[in-house]
């Protein structure tokens, strides 16, 4: 490192000059800067508020402090508001035009809150997640082939959630995606359950279905659907803005089906990945009923394996 760069590199706290490799500041004790930003893992330097990569934030807006918790929580005043507050509340892929919405992480008890389910919804247990963008509708056929040669649909419509996709078929839709998106920053997978029942429950409301109790107002399920699937967005979305969360299409996840998965997962973004070919379905369909569309539902099904009332949607990680 260049003397001049030495000189530029100062504790956030009480602007005592230090060097790029101590730990903390000799002066005040406080912690400096990791080396590398929390959300793309770039260099930074000790000075930086934002990283130039990503534009994350790197230093707490309201006392200045130096960010260190993945949450992106100011250590010293508690602040909120110092998480990266350049991510967009929304973002569009330029190629499908899937429309994204921003979900801050936070903590949530996962599971049957409502104690009307099954075994492998208990127990309830406390989850935290990171932020990320979902997906504000299941991708729809239009989407699909904007990206795919071919429609595997039943029910046909442009504004129709593709469906008769594998769990396999839609691994394929998001390498074909990024195949067509290289160089640009942005990284789509499956949500996993634990951000799809945060995510359908509002932030991790006590939620029955995806932005309350009256089901008839937020979902197709089968009282409601004329056994079809119908154009994404006609019923109303939930807190975050998602739609069709509940009922329509099933949606895949990427955890692989376990039974006891809520007396396995960690607390912070946990995700089942062992062996097998089961994966985690959720949010229920137009041909089944109420109870299944329920938030905290979850069902394993084969991964090579289809039907008319199961398809997708897509999370994008934040900071890319």
């Amino acid at each position: 490192m260049k003397p001049s760069d030495k000189i530029n590199l100062k504790c956030p706290e009480c602007g005592e000059p230090v060097q790029a490799h101590w730990k903390i500041c000799p002066v005040c004790e406080t912690t400096l800067a990791p080396a590398n930003c929390q959300c793309c893992g770039s260099p930074v330097k000790g000075n930086w508020k934002r990283c130039p990569e990503c534009g994350g934030r790197l230093s707490c807006a309201d006392c200045g402090q130096r960010l260190s918790t993945s949450d992106m929580t100011c250590l010293k005043c508690g602040s909120r508001s110092a998480k990266d507050d350049s991510s967009e509340s929304e973002f569009v892929d330029p190629i499908t035009h899937i429309e994204f919405v921003f979900i801050d992480g936070g903590t949530f008890m996962m599971g049957d809150t409502f104690d009307e389910g099954v075994e492998n919804e208990l127990p309830v247990h406390e989850v935290a997640v990171s932020a990320f963008y979902m997906a504000k509708y299941p991708v729809t056929q239009a989407q699909w082939l904007s990206v795919m040669s071919d429609n595997p649909s039943t029910f046909k419509g442009d504004n129709r959630p593709v469906e008769k996709v594998s769990w396999i078929d839609a691994q394929c839709f998001i390498q074909q995606l990024s195949d067509l998106g290289k160089g640009e920053r942005h990284i789509y997978r499956l949500p996993t359950e634990a951000e799809w029942e945060y995510a359908a429950r509002s932030k991790g409301n006590e939620e029955k279905y995806a932005g309350g109790e009256q089901i008839e107002f937020l979902a197709w399920f089968n009282e409601n659907s004329n056994g079809k699937t119908h154009s994404v967005g006609e019923k109303r979305p939930n807190g975050c803005g998602l739609f069709d969360m509940c009922g329509n299409v099933w949606e895949w996840c990427q955890d692989i089906f376990d039974e006891k998965a809520y007396t396995r997962h960690f607390q912070q973004n946990p995700v089942i990945t062992d062996e097998g070919t089961n994966r985690v379905i959720r949010g229920g369909s137009w041909n089944l009923d109420a109870w299944s569309a329920r938030c905290a539902r979850r069902l394993a099904f084969q991964q090579e394996l289809y039907g008319p009332g199961l398809g997708f949607r897509l999370v994008r990680e934040a900071g890319f």
